[in-house]
């Protein structure tokens, strides 16, 4: 696994003019924030989101040329190739996570009350959380349809989620109230709490997910 995630970390020097172009759009919209609210609210997801993408880049560079077919004669199982990619996107997705959460904990130093800085926190774990999402549901497709239909895969599938969650929602009859003690428990368990949960969850995810990309690279042939 060490040689896999050497040769992932070299490919990624390949972009680095784009991880820093992602940074300094992160410092730019964090200075420009404003004060209503904590500037992590919306960067820190993004950069979450962006570098998530990385990983996405090695897949495809592994499979570019037939490249996987020399690949995958080195010694190394299919399932340390596919628990791999999860290590490196959580690493990467995790650094940039850190590297722009310290840089809004030291602007915001002295602007910032204790509640901001909680905020601040909490989105950086439920950033976390949206990280671990991004990567267990977009390896498996790009594993399963290459790059193009497994953008085009992912996205039929984020939308039919997103119609059956509506939908159950709609079924269940979920009124205010049901939102109100819903809140109420969120309220109970405070913000390291709710974060807390939605990690765990997301979690839990990845390790299905995980072992949805093994069966799908034991069944592919190159």
């Amino acid at each position: 696994m060490k040689g896999l995630l050497i040769k992932d970390f070299r490919l990624l020097k390949n972009q680095k003019n784009f991880f820093i172009l992602v940074f300094v759009m992160a410092v730019f919209l964090t200075i420009t924030g404003g004060d209503e609210s904590s500037p992590a609210t919306f960067v820190l997801p993004y950069v979450g989101f962006v570098c998530s993408f990385f990983v996405l880049s090695t897949i495809s560079y592994d499979e570019y040329d037939n490249g996987n077919a020399f690949l995958f004669t080195l010694p190394f199982d299919r399932k340390i190739y596919a628990l791999e990619k999860y290590i490196f996107g959580i690493v990467t997705g995790g650094a940039g996570l850190l590297l722009i959460l310290a840089f809004i904990l030291i602007y915001t130093d002295g602007m910032a009350g204790a509640e901001q800085t909680g905020e601040t926190l909490f989105t950086a774990g439920v950033s976390a959380a949206l990280l671990f999402f991004f990567l267990a549901v977009m390896i498996p497709f790009q594993l399963k349809f290459g790059p193009e239909k497994g953008r085009i895969a992912m996205f039929i599938v984020l939308l039919g989620t997103m119609a059956l969650v509506f939908g159950i929602v709609k079924l269940a009859g979920l009124d205010d109230s049901a939102l109100r003690e819903a809140a109420r428990v969120m309220g109970r368990m405070g913000l390291s709490g709710v974060a807390a949960v939605c990690i765990a969850a997301a979690a839990a995810v990845m390790v299905i997910s995980m072992f949805i990309s093994t069966r799908i690279l034991e069944k592919k042939e190159f």
